[in-house]
């Protein structure tokens, strides 16, 4: 069977979906027969169709050929994610580096904080103009939410949490990343769909 639906990141079109599981609070979707070319609607609490081990609602997911859709991933927030490079050792500090850079991340791309992932690595090999003296390399991605003035406040946070370990303001790099949702994975699928 072929139907016609939207599924926010693909556009409208008569595909053939084998497996389609929808929520009842879903609009109904239009079936087209492959023989007649005849339409009908389906509403959605008549549809369900069972996804293998998945067993929870997880909103609108359409399998063809190996392609899953998963509208739920794809209105929420996503993952800004910090990774910390530095020279420096921060021992028993490390958490709570961690802990006040989370919140900054968080504070700064107006994110809730249950979706920030924060990772130092501290004592690392790390040369800045020729010396190892303290220094940091720091990448940040985001799915949305890199903009200018997110990103000066975001620099302006790290420069006072690295300060507090001896980092100077003009020995570190933040690299900020915009990742496209389709481009960032999690629970087994991506934000995309």
């Amino acid at each position: 069977m072929a139907y016609k639906l939207n599924c926010l990141s693909m556009t409208s079109r008569n595909v053939a979906y084998p497996n389609v599981h929808r929520p009842s609070q879903g609009k109904p979707i239009q079936r087209v027969s492959p023989f007649s070319g005849r339409t009908s609607m389906l509403s959605a609490p008549t549809l369900k169709v069972s996804q293998g081990k998945r067993k929870q609602a997880l909103g609108l997911v359409v399998r063809a050929g190996g392609n899953t859709c998963r509208t739920d991933l794809m209105n929420l927030p996503g993952d800004p994610s910090l990774t910390v490079f530095t020279n420096v050792s921060m021992g028993d500090k490390k958490m709570d580096f961690m802990l006040k850079a989370s919140k900054a991340v968080a504070s700064c791309l107006g994110k809730p904080e249950s979706y920030v992932a924060v990772c130092v690595e501290d004592g690392k090999d790390l040369i800045w103009g020729g010396k190892a003296d303290p220094a940091a390399l720091c990448t940040l991605y985001s799915l949305g939410a890199i903009n200018l003035q997110n990103n000066k406040a975001l620099s302006a946070e790290l420069c006072t949490l690295l300060a507090e370990h001896g980092i100077p303001s003009n020995r570190y790099y933040i690299n900020f990343f915009d990742l496209p949702r389709e481009n960032c994975g999690y629970d087994g699928a991506t934000f995309g769909g």
